[in-house]
């Protein structure tokens, strides 16, 4: 995929999310959102995501199930949603501004990456600037920023649903 196909896919899942935040925020008749309890966020959806690889990694388990790259998805793209948050509200930036600080990170992406999956997690967790190491760990999942792109926005019709609902 071509890099400023990826910039705006990204640019349109951004605005998408600073939109369904936007949403939230009303819903829960709240004002912002707190830095430590994003965080919290962020490891909590890391934390699903570890869950539905453990398949790969869970060497002592005779009865773990094979990982289901579906749900590694959706685990994954829920990370996004996260990411997305820290970068626009704890970082601060604009969404143009987000594209070309990253725009490096974003031009490498699907150029293969080898590393160990646990260290993009670990960097999404301690660093400040999330968003290229989440782009590692997409990359390294196997993952096309267009499937990302696609289950993203179905997740989106999913948590406006459960906005609606009350969920």
């Amino acid at each position: 995929m071509e890099n400023t196909n990826i910039k705006e896919k990204l640019k349109e899942m951004f605005q998408m999310q600073r939109t369904l935040n936007e949403a939230i925020l009303n819903e829960f008749g709240k004002n912002s959102i707190v830095e430590g309890k994003l965080q919290l966020a962020i490891i909590d959806e890391l934390g699903e995501l570890t869950h539905e690889l453990k398949g790969d990694w869970c060497w002592w388990k005779k009865t773990q199930p094979p990982v289901d790259r579906q749900r590694v998805l959706e685990e994954l793209v829920d990370v996004w949603h996260f990411v997305m948050t820290w970068e626009m509200l704890i970082n601060k930036m604009e969404i143009d501004l987000i594209i070309r600080v990253y725009g490096f990170y974003i031009f490498q992406f699907g150029t293969g990456i080898i590393d160990r999956f646990d260290i993009p997690i670990g960097n999404i967790v301690k660093e400040y600037e999330k968003l290229p190491h989440l782009l590692d760990l997409t990359e390294l999942l196997g993952f096309s920023f267009d499937e990302i792109y696609q289950e993203y926005i179905n997740k989106n019709k999913i948590n406006y649903e459960r906005l609606k609902n009350g969920y």
